[in-house]
C-alpha cells in the first residue's frame, strides 16, 4: 500500500541552479557568464559542490563583500535614528526581500546623506574599494586606447587601476581622488599623476582629450550635479570625449536594460523623467554602495546634454558591438556606459 503520508521528494537542483544560488546568496548578485561557464566545467570534471563554495568564499570578490557588509559597518554609527520617519522596509521586486530605503521629501535630504558620508569616513573604512586590477579595467583601458587620447583624466580614480592600464599601454593619465586610504595603495608608477580633493576643488592646468567617469556619478550629490558637469567641461578639450560609467535604470535605446527597476516607486519616478526619490540605503541607513543618486537612463542623459554635451549614439553604437561580448562575460554592468563630447 502506498505510503501517502511520505514527504514527495524534491526535484534534485542542477548545476546551473546551483550556481545561481550561491551567487545571489553569498556574492549578492547574478552569476556571470564567465563565472557560470568556469564553474558548469569544473563541475563537470566532477569536482563537489563544496569545492565551489570554498573556491567563492576564498575570492577577492566575497572576501570584499564580507569587509564592506561586516566590518565596514562595526566602524560607522547609525544614521537611521537621526530621521527615523524618513526610513522604511519596502520589497525589492526582484530579489523579493524587504530592503530598507530613504524618502527624500526635500533637496536638503540629498546634503544631509552627502554629510553622513563625508562626516563619518564612508569612503575611508575597509571593503568600499575593490583595488586590484580586474578584467573589466584591461577592457576599459583598450577601449579608452582606441580614441588615441594624449591625457585621460580619471576622476574619482581610486587607487589608479585604470591609470596603471593605461600607463602599461603608453597612455599618459591623472586622475582626482578624495580616499586617502585608496591614495595609499595606489600604484608607484602613476601615484603622483592623481590628485587628492574634491572635483570641484581640485585645481588642474591641462586640458584633456578624454575624461573618465566609472561608477562616480552616482556618488555625487545631485544639487551639486550641474557644477560638476560644468566643471568637466572646463576640463575637456574641444574634440575630447567624456565617458560616463553609471548605474542607469530602465531601458536604454543604445545599451538597452542593464539594471532593471526593482523599487516601485522609482517607476513613476522615471515615467515622469525625474531623479529618485527613494534612495535605497544600507541596514545603517547609508546609501547602498555610496549610491546617493538614482535615476533612470533617459534622465542622465539629459543632465549631460542640458550643459551642452551631446551624445554619441552611433560612436556607442560601434564599441557596444565591439566590446559587449567580453563584458558579457566579465561585467555585464560595465555595458550602461554613455560617450559624450562637445561636439554633435
Amino acid at each position: 500500500m502506498k505510503n501517502i503520508f511520505k514527504r514527495p521528494r524534491k526535484p534534485k537542483q542542477s548545476d546551473g541552479e546551483f550556481l545561481e544560488e550561491i551567487y545571489r546568496r553569498l556574492l549578492g548578485r547574478e552569476v556571470d557568464e564567465e563565472g557560470k561557464r568556469y564553474y558548469l566545467e569544473f563541475l563537470g570534471k566532477r569536482h563537489s559542490r563544496v569545492s565551489v563554495l570554498l573556491s567563492i568564499i576564498e575570492s577577492e570578490e566575497f572576501k570584499n563583500k564580507t569587509a564592506r557588509d561586516n566590518l565596514h559597518h562595526l566602524l560607522l554609527p547609525s544614521i537611521r535614528s537621526e530621521k527615523p520617519d524618513q526610513y522604511k522596509q519596502v520589497m525589492d521586486t526582484h530579489a523579493k526581500e524587504k530592503i530598507w530605503v530613504f524618502e527624500v521629501r526635500e533637496p536638503s535630504d540629498f546634503d544631509w546623506l552627502e554629510k553622513k558620508i563625508i562626516d563619518n569616513g564612508y569612503y575611508e573604512k575597509p571593503g568600499v574599494w575593490n583595488l586590484e586590477i580586474g578584467e573589466d579595467q584591461k577592457i576599459l583601458s583598450e577601449l579608452i586606447s582606441t580614441f588615441d587620447p594624449e591625457w585621460v583624466l580619471d576622476l574619482g580614480c581610486a587607487n589608479g587601476t585604470i591609470m596603471k592600464c593605461l600607463f602599461d599601454r603608453g597612455i599618459k593619465s591623472e586622475g582626482i581622488e578624495i580616499s586617502k586610504l585608496s591614495l595609499s595603495k595606489a600604484f608607484p608608477e602613476i601615484k603622483e599623476n592623481i590628485h587628492f580633493g574634491e572635483i570641484l576643488e581640485v585645481d588642474l592646468a591641462k586640458k584633456y582629450d578624454f575624461i573618465l567617469g566609472l561608477d562616480i556619478f552616482e556618488h555625487l550629490n545631485p544639487n551639486k550635479l550641474k557644477q560638476y558637469i560644468q566643471k568637466i567641461d572646463t576640463l575637456l578639450s574641444e574634440n575630447g570625449f567624456l565617458f560616463c560609467n553609471i548605474p542607469a535604470f530602465g531601458n536604454d535605446e543604445v545599451f538597452g536594460e542593464i539594471f532593471p527597476v526593482y523599487i516601485k516607486d522609482w517607476e513613476q519616478d522615471i515615467k515622469e523623467n525625474q531623479l529618485f526619490q527613494t534612495v535605497h540605503t544600507d541596514d545603517y541607513g547609508y546609501p547602498k554602495n555610496g549610491h546617493i543618486i538614482g535615476a533612470g537612463t533617459q534622465w542622465w542623459v539629459k543632465q549631460f546634454e542640458d550643459q551642452g554635451f551631446h551624445r554619441q549614439r552611433k560612436r556607442e553604437r560601434a564599441l557596444h558591438r565591439q566590446y559587449d561580448r567580453a563584458m558579457d562575460q566579465i561585467s555585464i554592468a560595465r555595458k550602461s556606459y554613455y560617450l559624450f563630447s562637445k561636439k554633435p
